[in-house]
């Protein structure tokens, strides 16, 4: 053998070798096909109405048919991992449930972090302005500083303690769109913290407040208009960024009694302004239950037409008329019954005769999605202001001391800027004094359970009492969570009185111990009455003793007796002679003082055992 053939020699030896660990990879995969588990059947139906079965069979064969129609006696059989046969399968049509498709979805935008990690962007206000269908009170809104624009209104502020105490906020923007103006500044109380000017060829920005360096006060923003353009323009939100995201799905339960009107006007607020605008993160995660105490909802035309559009979402439940405790308890019963099945992890109590503020949802969810796990179970208060002069806050939280309702914000103009900004509207030191109305009010499902209910007081203090009893838990109120009422502080007490008077005392012996609770419940009562005798005001006398009456039969009577027609009865009676008014008031001080001792036992032993789901389904006549 010559040189080059011995050349040729080596050459073909060596692409041997380097080509035979590729074939021999290639041969590894070929040979594992002829070998294959059991799998399928896939079933590929196609437009025509053909069909093709696809699967591998017990004995490792792979079978492909092919269908023209799909018999109506078809069925294939369902093999074990072993290769053994367990059941022969039809095929039959499924239909999802309605339910899964209007679940919440994670709608947040996202960011990446310098350390590279996915953020969440989370609407936490809306940039609001004023609305004739809600508010026209501009002050509420915004001031007028020379040229500049002032956003440090009431509903535009930031409370920074607030968010900082109780939520995971990592950043706060402002994400704004903006036309017509050259100039942006950030403040935080009234020192300027930042300038941006803006460029004509550009209308979005998101502009970083500086979230680490301050600790409490407020933040807010103004802008500068160009004098050049005619037209000014401005939407946006105040943006949380945070690593984690909690989820956040809310019922919303209105309590309602023959208020037709009332329920249709906040029903198109709900829904055309939250429901039906896919820009807010919250628009998929709410759900309505329409406690309906008057069954008269369903005659009311408009309104019927309008719930048609909405009854994935919006549902109308006929009740039993058991006054708001009866209604919201319903509204509660309802939200605990479709918690698993539509995530619902809150439940907002609403009247039906409030104007609501629809950014409120906003707010809350924002809220309650990045609020710290320690926090996971605080209560969200609802501010009240007024709709005869919508400008006067009239509540943000009240305190219960005694039988005692003390207001700090009673009337505070929130026009003004040094009002909005209150220590006591801003600060987080009251968490565990105050209690929050349910004209406006969020509770967490963990709050509110089959073993925790609230008490069937009727009408009047049956928020009071629950917020007292939950307030372990903790409140926050945040500016903007707000609804108007008609303001009714100077009414007279009318029959109400007698529900003040019995709810009040019952209030008592579940706040005190017995020694204490011993001592307010006589020097309550007795000065109530006595002043009612003193200055001859027969009716309010007799709702008086009845109150303390109805008191006095303890819990279970509260139970046992039918709310409609006890109201009827107190609307209607009183006492005419002034002899008998008088015998009456010493008599039933005389009961008091005799039997409050056994009485406040029975109350602080047997009342948990009634505000159960069993005992509310009895009540309700379910």
């Amino acid at each position: 053998m010559n040189s080059i053939q011995c050349r040729i020699l080596v050459f073909l030896v060596l692409l041997t070798s380097c080509f035979s660990p590729v074939c021999g990879k290639d041969k590894k995969p070929r040979q594992a096909i002829e070998k294959l588990s059991i799998d399928g059947p896939y079933l590929l139906k196609a437009d025509d109405g053909s069909m093709r079965a696809i699967f591998v069979d017990g004995k490792g064969r792979l079978l492909d048919k092919h269908y023209k129609s799909i018999p109506t006696t078809f069925s294939f059989e369902v093999f074990s991992d072993n290769g053994e046969r367990l059941f022969p399968v039809t095929i039959h049509s499924v239909s999802r449930p309605k339910w899964k498709d209007v679940q919440p979805e994670k709608t947040y935008g996202t960011q990446t972090s310098e350390k590279g990690i996915i953020e969440m962007e989370i609407q936490l206000q809306t940039i609001l302005q004023p609305d004739p269908g809600i508010c026209v009170e501009e002050a509420l809104y915004f001031h007028r500083k020379g040229e500049e624009i002032c956003f440090d209104g009431y509903f535009n502020l930031f409370y920074i303690e607030k968010w900082k105490r109780y939520t995971r906020l990592e950043k706060l923007q402002l994400s704004i769109k903006t036309v017509g103006y050259q100039m942006l500044r950030l403040y935080h109380n009234r020192e300027c913290v930042d300038e941006i000017k803006l460029e004509e060829s550009k209308y979005a920005y998101t502009i970083e407040f500086p979230w680490e360096k301050y600790t409490d006060g407020v933040f807010w923003f103004s802008l500068v208009p160009d004098e050049k353009c005619k037209m000014q323009r401005i939407s946006g939100y105040y943006m949380g960024v945070c690593e984690e995201v909690a989820h956040v799905a809310i019922g919303i339960d209105i309590c309602t009694y023959r208020r037709e009107e009332y329920v249709l006007r906040n029903l198109k607020i709900l829904c055309e302004r939250v429901l039906q605008n896919e820009e807010l993160q919250v628009s998929k995660a709410l759900w309505g239950y329409i406690i309906d105490n008057g069954k008269t909802l369903d005659a009311y035309e408009p309104l019927q037409q309008y719930l048609k559009a909405w009854q994935e979402r919006i549902s109308v439940i006929p009740n039993k008329n058991a006054g708001g405790a009866g209604g919201f308890t319903r509204g509660m019963l309802e939200v605990l019954e479709d918690k698993e099945e539509r995530q619902l992890t809150h439940v907002v109590l609403m009247d039906d005769d409030a104007v609501l503020e629809p950014d409120l949802f906003v707010r809350m969810y924002g809220f309650l999605c990045v609020v710290k796990p320690e926090w996971k179970d605080i209560i969200l208060g609802g501010t009240m202001l007024r709709e005869d002069k919508p400008y006067l806050l009239f509540a943000s939280g009240e305190t219960w001391s005694k039988g005692l309702i003390k207001n700090a914000n009673k009337n505070l103009d929130v026009r003004e800027y040094e009002n909005a900004t209150r220590e006591n509207l801003i600060t987080t030191k009251l968490e565990k004094t105050l209690y929050s109305g349910w004209w406006c009010c969020c509770y967490s499902l963990n709050v509110i359970r089959e073993d925790n209910l609230p008490i069937p007081l009727f009408l009047h203090h049956d928020d009071i009492e629950f917020g007292l009893r939950n307030q372990k838990n903790g409140i926050v109120f945040l500016n903007g969570i707000s609804v108007w009422h008609r303001y009714f502080e100077d009414l007279p007490p009318g029959s109400n009185l007698y529900y003040d008077i019995r709810n009040d005392l019952i209030e008592i012996t579940q706040q005190y111990d017995r020694k204490t609770a011993k001592k307010y419940l006589w020097s309550f009562y007795w000065k109530r009455l006595a002043v009612r005798v003193a200055r001859n005001k027969k009716d309010e006398a007799y709702w008086a003793i009845q109150g303390a009456n109805d008191f006095l039969k303890g819990p279970e009577w509260l139970w046992k007796q039918d709310p409609e027609q006890l109201h009827k009865k107190i609307r209607n009676v009183g006492y005419d002679c002034i002899i008998l008014r008088w015998c009456e008031s010493v008599k039933i001080c005389c009961r008091l003082l005799i039997t409050r001792k056994k009485v406040i036992t029975d109350y602080q032993t047997n009342m948990s055992k009634y505000t159960t789901r069993k005992a509310w389904i009895k009540y309700l006549g379910l």
